[in-house]
């Protein structure tokens, strides 16, 4: 039984990053936000950043995105879900490859929120679009296979399968939708570019794995 290294780094790094924000002053905190999350605007040109505000280009924002989070409960419901997911697909894919499919998911939502709104100044931040596409090659391998808690030393298997926990998180998706949410609050096409990355990237990483994989 391999410990899940990747997911375990993730979700390290994601609570790293939100400690990071809530020790910094108000102003320094919406400084290290705005040049370490997604802008479309600014990965388009159209916009700059301040001068004043610490960035690594926006390249870089494509990847520190995916671990900010904009407050505990939206850091606590990505983490919990990488956690259900995570493992069952690193267990697949090995650590190495898991992790390239969890950025490249990542940077799919990312894709799919510039092409929405190009020229949009709101900063994304968020690890949903890497999970949502986690959550699709978990349904694309074993939409009926149950759900695993890892735990130090051991696995334990949920009385609930794939399939239902892809249902409540549409479900989850659809309730912040009709709540007002879609355009203001919720990367909804950041979800949805992730979740199609990964139905489309996990049949090639699932084949050509080599011998690190494994059937969870």
């Amino acid at each position: 039984m391999r410990p899940p290294y990747a997911t375990v780094s993730i979700v390290v790094l994601c609570i790293l990053s939100f400690m990071v924000q809530e020790f910094l002053a108000a102003p320094a905190a919406w400084d290290f936000v705005l040049g370490f999350s997604m802008i479309p605007a600014v990965v388009t040109g159209a916009r700059l950043l301040p001068p004043d505000v610490p960035s690594l280009g926006w390249a870089f924002s494509l990847l520190s995105s995916m671990f900010l989070h904009a407050d505990v409960g939206h850091l606590t419901g990505n983490m919990l879900f990488l956690w259900l997911f995570g493992d069952r697909i690193e267990l697949v894919l090995g650590h190495v490859r898991y992790g390239l499919f969890y950025l490249l998911c990542g940077l799919g939502g990312a894709g799919a929120e510039i092409l929405h709104d190009p020229a949009s100044i709101d900063p994304v931040v968020g690890a949903s679009g890497a999970i949502s596409g986690l959550l699709a090659a978990a349904f694309m391998l074993h939409p009926r296979g149950w759900l695993i808690l890892v735990l130090p030393g051991r696995r334990i298997r949920l009385p609930v399968p794939v399939y239902v926990a892809l249902g409540g998180w549409l479900g989850i998706q659809g309730a912040e939708a009709l709540a007002g949410n879609l355009e203001a609050l919720v990367a909804w096409w950041s979800h949805l570019g992730g979740f199609v990355s990964g139905m489309i990237l996990i049949l090639p990483f699932r084949r050509f794995r080599g011998r690190s994989g494994a059937r969870p």
